[in-house]
């Protein structure tokens, strides 16, 4: 398994990140040393929002589930806060409070106008890498909701695509996502 060796460094980057006055509705990511600010719409939370729920349902409300908190990913500079996380249970934070990305089990992220190339290029391979078992991509723009598992050598082997409006079980952890209710982004794109 890849190992995070700029942990130190990305520590650096996030402390003087926290010196500016940045927005406070703006994510802040460091995705291969470009640090990544991309605005919290309300599709996008309401996406988080009845993603966790339907997690914290069927694993119950001690279930280590995390939304926007910072993980340090191996590659180059790869401090990633996922919009979802779960953690395995019993996993251990470090002296700083974080977990080791190789305690996380599972890792969703909604798309924006501003996360797509990340979120469908780096990140994929980037949790392929880590060994995380699924990562799910919401896309509230086109409907659709990628589900990638069972990573392999660096690459996930298996991706199924749904429409959104459908129910389907995730292979890990086997959760029930119904996504009849999720909102859809149809705001004109830029051309």
């Amino acid at each position: 398994m890849a190992a995070v060796r700029d942990s130190a460094e990305l520590d650096r980057m996030f402390d003087d990140l926290e010196h500016l006055n940045l927005p406070a509705d703006y994510r802040v990511e460091i995705i291969e040393g470009e640090i990544i600010m991309n605005p919290q719409r309300k599709v996008h939370s309401k996406i988080i929002q009845l993603l966790t729920m339907a997690l914290t349902d069927a694993l119950g409300r001690k279930a280590n589930i995390l939304w926007d908190v910072r993980v340090d990913f191996p590659g180059y500079l790869n401090g990633f806060a996922p919009d979802v996380a779960l953690v395995k249970d019993g996993a251990e934070e470090d002296e700083a409070g974080n977990h080791d990305y190789r305690d996380v089990e599972f890792v969703a992220e909604v798309v924006s106008r501003g996360s797509r190339r990340a979120d469908y290029e780096a990140k994929l391979n980037v949790y392929a890498v880590a060994g995380v078992p699924t990562y799910l991509i919401a896309d509230p723009k086109s409907g659709l909701v990628h589900v990638h598992h069972d990573p392999r050598e660096g690459k996930y082997t298996d991706e199924v695509v749904y429409t959104f409006g459908s129910t389907f079980t995730l292979p890990y952890p086997e959760v029930t996502i119904d996504t009849s209710d999720w909102p859809r982004d149809h705001r004109a794109s830029r051309t």
